[in-house]
């Protein structure tokens, strides 16, 4: 009986911790992007920097570009 306690004690004890943790997190992440976004204006057309252009359609793509290869990702089923 004060075994079962002791564990349901501790189980309270661990989840408060772990809400506590979370909503901590959550309003740190909430006033950082309101605060990243300070530094940019948007322009007489309302759009951020970012916003303009957003055609990334495979006909922009120039011929003679150098092609992506990421080499940092796991290679599985090689030697």
């Amino acid at each position: 009986m004060v075994g079962t306690i002791r564990f349901i004690a501790l189980i309270l004890i661990a989840l408060s911790y772990f809400l506590m943790r979370l909503r901590k997190k959550n309003k740190h992440n909430e006033v950082s992007q309101k605060d990243e976004l300070k530094n940019f204006q948007k322009n007489e057309e309302g759009f951020y920097p970012w916003e303009i252009d957003t055609d990334d359609s495979p006909e922009r793509i120039p011929a003679n570009a150098k092609r992506y290869v990421n080499k940092a990702r796991l290679k599985r089923g090689r030697w």
